[in-house]
């Protein structure tokens, strides 16, 4: 939220002054190699302009208020030409505060952000650069390849396979005299010819080399060989882009230092369902263990026109006893709102706030509000005996800010208490259509998870009768319930109703039990790294 002094700018109008771009490089796909400075900047961007390459993980983080515009950009595919790009940016500069142009690995490498940011300056418009994990130093230690040994390499070469006019000809012959490792980037779909051109230019045909496809991600794979026979071996197991070539003596010891390769679930693809749009922490901790995972539906938060009852619900804040928060959707639009009303914070400063669920607090936490009563349970009675412990709830005024079409147990029992409660809708939850069969996409899962009875609903609806052959498995015994009388079977149940529960259960289930000492230390990384 921000004071009332206001701002250059507002989402329905133009800028009294143009705003700033940040050209920010989203890394090669691990949502965990993003830098910070980039997090930050896309949970507060009030449009994002991105590539096609960049994650669905990073995509995510993006602030559920902010525009979202796909330019595509990847080789082979589709794409925005890049001076219509430039000109975007121009004009969103010109209607926004704040612009993000996200591009895959960095922008100032092989990512033509030298030629926006020169276009930008032209108009005037400021911009800021915020560098990203390129893809030959991520991709390249995923696949357990250092481009530098002090026995093999002093040196490191980064080179466009891509030729596009005849003044962009790569000195192949140049680059061969080096004998330091090369890293080539979109450089698979002329292998053949860059193999040769090396090979005739002195390099060593028996010089090891690699090819690292969709490197970072959970469908990463990498093809090795010797620079006389990698363009036919990466031909032969159909690698395409986007992917990384490298060559040099120290693609040889992806043998010995391939850690990517040996996550316990690499190879395991799972399904989760979800009723929220938010990043969901089962899902994160199940990536750091290598997994595949979709989260389906694929979900987003829309604004809800219902101007008179939130109006109501504002002019309640400085007399009503409680504000009840119960998802980071409800926070995150409950901020725009307050905004839209030239409102910030100190409005919130004689009525008590509840938070119910970890994901709810910690959004609140990122607009500077810490809850008074913050739980990590939805049940009713827990909830009660908690807000009961600042007084009696007889008599008080609780404002619920809420999801629209959701009835609310914990509504009902604040009602039954004595409380009188003002509900207003603030967001809904809907669908976003991808264009992928989803049907197909589920029953081909080794595993589907479904972490509520509202999750496996959306499944079900999903499936159209078609059925499951993975594994099942619901996060409790409601869920479990709910999930039979829909029609799944073989279902198991978490003995801890949790995220830790899950990924237990997944790893015992999907895991040879001679492994129990690597899944240990496995587990408890990913928990440190994804559920703190």
């Amino acid at each position: 939220m921000r004071s009332a002094s206001g701002s250059s700018s507002n989402r329905s109008g133009r800028n009294t002054r143009p705003g700033t771009v940040y050209l920010v490089g989203a890394g090669p796909g691990d949502p965990g190699l993003l830098t910070v400075r980039a997090a930050q900047l896309l949970r507060r961007a009030d449009i994002v302009i991105h590539d096609a390459l960049v994650s669905e993980g990073i995509i995510a983080m993006i602030s559920e208020s902010a525009e979202r515009v796909d330019v595509g950009k990847r080789c082979g595919g589709k794409s925005t030409a890049q001076a219509a790009i430039n000109a975007l940016l121009v004009e969103a500069a010109r209607k926004h505060r704040s612009v993000v142009r996200l591009k895959g690995g960095d922008p100032y490498v092989f990512g033509r952000g030298g030629e926006e940011a020169l276009a930008l300056q032209e108009a005037g418009i400021r911009f800021e650069v915020v560098p990203g994990v390129t893809a030959a130093v991520g991709v390249s230690a995923y696949a357990g390849i250092p481009l530098t040994h002090r026995d093999f390499a002093s040196s490191v070469t980064f080179v466009t396979g891509h030729e596009g006019r005849p003044d962009d000809r790569v000195d192949w012959k140049s680059l061969a005299a080096l004998q330091s490792t090369l890293a080539i980037y979109m450089g698979v779909g002329g292998l053949e010819r860059i193999s040769a051109a090396l090979i005739n230019g002195g390099r060593a045909a028996e010089t090891p080399a690699a090819v690292i496809e969709w490197g970072t991600h959970a469908r990463q794979r990498t093809v090795t060989g010797s620079l006389g026979d990698i363009a036919e071996l990466a031909r032969d197991a159909r690698v395409g882009a986007p992917a990384l070539v490298v060559v040099g003596e120290v693609a040889a010891l992806r043998e010995q230092l391939a850690w990517f390769d040996s996550l316990p679930l690499r190879g395991v693809r799972l399904v989760i369902g979800r009723s929220r749009p938010q990043p969901s922490r089962i899902a994160k901790a199940l990536r750091a263990l290598g997994a595949d995972v979709l989260e389906h539906p694929r979900l987003r938060s829309d604004k809800v026109e219902n101007a008179q009852e939130l109006d109501k619900l504002f002019s309640r804040l400085t007399s009503a006893d409680w504000l009840l928060f119960t998802s980071a959707a409800a926070v995150e639009r409950f901020r725009v709102e307050a905004e839209a009303r030239e409102l910030d914070a100190r409005v919130l400063a004689r009525v008590r706030v509840a938070s119910l669920g970890a994901a709810t607090t910690k959004e609140l936490r990122r607009f500077g509000i810490r809850a008074d009563l913050s739980t990590r349970t939805f049940d009713e009675g827990r909830v009660l005996e908690g807000m009961s412990g600042f007084g009696s709830l007889a008599g008080s005024t609780v404002l619920f800010p809420r999801e629209a079409h959701l009835d609310s147990h914990v509504a009902g029992a604040l009602r039954i208490s004595g409380a009188t409660v003002l509900e207003a809708e603030i967001f809904r939850t809907v669908p976003v259509d991808d264009g992928a069969d989803a049907a197909d996409l589920i029953t081909s899962a080794d595993f589907l998870i479904l972490p509520s009875s509202t999750a496996a609903a959306a499944v079900a609806s999903a499936l159209r009768g078609e059925a499951v052959s993975g594994r099942v498995i619901a996060i409790g015994p409601k869920t479990a319930a709910t999930a039979e009388a829909l029609g799944f079977g073989g279902i198991s149940t978490a003995s801890d109703h949790s995220v830790e529960g899950i990924v237990d259960l997944v790893l015992d289930l999907a895991t040879p039990k001679a492994a129990a000492g690597l899944l240990e230390s496995s587990r408890s990384a990913a928990f440190a790294s994804h559920l703190s």
